[in-house]
């Protein structure tokens, strides 16, 4: 009998998972992989239960998307960044899994140069537990460049450890702001000033996040030009972007007592 080949899959643009994976470095331990009839998922939870990730690829933006069945595997998070150190956009990245083989293979092909580079990464579990993504219902969205949101983080950063996010109707406006010993940060968020959407089924909310948790993101951020930020009282911040070609992140970060 030949060996029953499960996953191969080929995707046009490195520099995707390149920045994704890096940006995870930084927030999980491990790579939890999930190849299913959909598309590819990575779905990860922070140690610490703050942070959540999940980055999907439909099936239709691989150039290559063979399944005999669906996969899931854990990743081992610093060999997985490893792998995709040098891609570049002009890499294609493909993955191969055969069932009852305890790792999966990572090739970056650099179309120009005609190099490739495989990489055998290890793998801790295979099948876990998808947890799927935290349904809730936010009474305030809103949409802008993701350049100014990364912008505000780092503002922010610079003062305090907290980040706050505050809407009111009066002003129809998000002020974001953070405080430290020294100093205070605060900027207001108005439609087009930069928001490119706001919408709000509230006339007030107010909630903190850690500052540490969103920087940890920001390489993420870098993926999408807009991004769309979602928030309520006691909730969870959540942020979306679509990637070129088809890719989605989807973040959240448990907000501060």
């Amino acid at each position: 009998m030949g060996i029953s080949m499960s996953i191969r899959a080929v995707y046009p643009t490195g520099i995707v998972f390149k920045k994704v994976v890096s940006a995870f470095k930084g927030i999980v331990d491990q790579i939890p992989i999930a190849f299913e009839e959909p598309g590819f998922v990575i779905e990860a939870l922070s140690p610490d239960k703050v942070t959540m990730i999940i980055f999907e690829i439909p099936a239709s933006s691989f150039e290559e998307y063979t399944i005999t069945s669906p996969v899931k595997v854990v990743a081992d998070r610093d060999e997985f960044v490893k792998a995709f150190r040098r891609a570049t956009k002009r890499d294609k990245v493909s993955f191969e899994y055969v069932e009852g083989v305890r790792e999966l293979k990572i090739k970056v092909f650099n179309v120009r140069s005609n190099v490739e580079k495989e990489v055998s990464i290890p793998l801790s579990e295979i099948g876990f537990e998808r947890i799927g993504g935290i349904e809730l219902n936010y009474e305030v969205q809103a949409s802008l460049p993701t350049s100014e949101f990364v912008e505000i983080i780092k503002d922010a950063a610079l003062v305090g450890d907290e980040i706050t996010f505050i809407y009111s109707s009066e002003l129809n406006a998000i002020k974001v702001s953070a405080y430290g010993e020294l100093a205070e940060y605060s900027t207001i968020l108005k439609q087009f000033q930069p928001l490119s959407y706001l919408e709000a089924s509230i006339s007030s909310a107010i909630v903190k996040y850690g500052v540490d948790h969103l920087k940890a993101l920001a390489k993420v951020l870098d993926l999408a030009d807009e991004c769309t930020i979602a928030f309520g009282p006691d909730k969870p911040l959540k942020i979306t972007l679509n990637i070129a070609g088809g890719g989605k992140i989807t973040t959240w970060v448990a907000p501060r007592s």
